[in-house]
């Protein structure tokens, strides 16, 4: 018979999927005391994470290009976000009205302009609750949708049986690395996460082609509301989340 943590684990992750994830899964904040917060944020009342993805379609990312991330990738990224959002304020109304605290982590809120940061990195969270592994782009990498995905994370002290983190799968591939238009990312072998940000990306460079790419998606004809901060090139590239065309859905190797 299962236990009352696995009955409300099921229960959580069922309820985020009913929701419209496309990946879901829990997060042992003991693997996560080093990582850094923003914006007021503190890790300190919580135990879990409840960790929560969407895929981006396939066919917008593919139609990305070095000089024009495209009108379809950037409206699916700021749909992606929105849902997101939703998603994980239903989650913690979901938990809260069990009785134990929930938190409800934006998915795309930037609290540091001058560094570029959000309330903290959804990745971590991510990769403790089993979805993937931090790739050599610094993004998560799922074994099917690869980095074409959104996350967002809700925080709780509502106990919950964690996921198992993924070993890094990218070896020595360094497609994203030699991808970057703006030649923000630095090849680093390591094996769960970077020491820093700093590590693998240059936050201004990448930063300075984010914002001239939204200047030019806001020229565009109806595109003013879906401007955003968006590349995607290293998404592109990377070999898992490539659709197989033949079976009509994403994979990695083999």
């Amino acid at each position: 018979m299962p236990n009352e943590m696995e009955k409300q684990t099921k229960e959580i992750l069922s309820f985020a999927r009913y929701a419209g994830t496309s990946l879901a899964g829990i997060a042992d904040l003991h693997l996560l005391k080093n990582v850094d917060t923003y914006g007021g944020l503190s890790l300190k009342n919580f135990r879990y994470a409840v960790s929560v993805a969407i895929a981006l379609p396939s066919c917008a990312i593919e139609m990305i290009t070095a000089e024009d991330p495209g009108m379809l990738y950037a409206h699916a990224y700021r749909t992606a976000n929105l849902a997101l959002d939703s998603i994980t304020l239903k989650v913690a109304g979901k938990i809260s009205g069990k009785g134990y605290r929930a938190l409800a982590v934006p998915a795309s809120m930037r609290v540091d302009q001058k560094n570029h940061l959000g309330h903290v990195s959804h990745k971590p969270f991510a990769w403790a609750a089993g979805l993937g592994w931090i790739g050599r782009n610094g993004l998560l990498i799922n074994p099917t949708y690869g980095s074409r995905i959104r996350l967002a994370t809700a925080l709780t002290d509502m106990p919950l049986k964690p996921g198992k983190p993924m070993d890094n799968r990218c070896g020595e591939c360094r497609l994203c690395v030699l991808s970057c238009p703006s030649k923000a990312l630095r090849y680093s072998n390591f094996e769960v996460r970077p020491v820093s940000r700093e590590e693998i990306l240059d936050a201004n460079k990448c930063y300075e082609r984010l914002s001239k790419n939204k200047e030019l998606l806001a020229k565009k004809h109806h595109m003013v509301e879906h401007a955003a901060h968006i590349c995607g090139m290293c998404i592109k590239v990377c070999p898992f989340g490539k659709v197989n065309v033949k079976r009509g859905h994403p994979s990695g190797y083999g």
